[in-house]
């Protein structure tokens, strides 16, 4: 009986190492007009947990991924000198777009303005 336990518990880690993990914490940084780092690579079905640093002065900025087929909906507000966060477990691999939508009512969008990268999901 002890030997089935021991067996079973050893099948559970070695199919799933992830399925108590903490999330892996990725600082990111947004400012004048850059998102830092702006490609991140993570496993799928690894949480993560996403630390948004406004390092602007005055402008508000936010850094959005959307790929709900893969699990991940990450929207952060951040304004001028603040930080946010957002946790997410993606499901799917692949290349996903992350940006800011900021857009002046005049001026080019934050993205257009270069603040963009991707987040790859392995």
């Amino acid at each position: 009986m002890q030997r089935l336990v021991l067996s079973t518990l050893l099948t559970l880690i070695l199919v799933n190492p992830v399925m108590a993990a903490d999330p892996r914490v990725i600082e990111v940084s947004l400012d004048s007009y850059t998102i830092t780092p702006d490609h991140i690579v993570v496993k799928v079905n690894q949480p993560v947990t996403l630390k948004v640093t406004n390092k602007a002065t005055f402008i508000p900025h936010n850094l959005i991924i959307k790929a709900p087929e893969a699990g991940i909906d990450v929207k952060v507000e951040v304004r001028a000198g603040k930080s946010g966060e957002a946790t997410f477990t993606p499901t799917k691999a692949g290349t996903y777009e992350m940006l800011c939508d900021k857009k002046p009512p005049i001026f080019k969008s934050h993205k257009d303005k270069g603040m963009h990268g991707v987040l790859v999901v392995e």
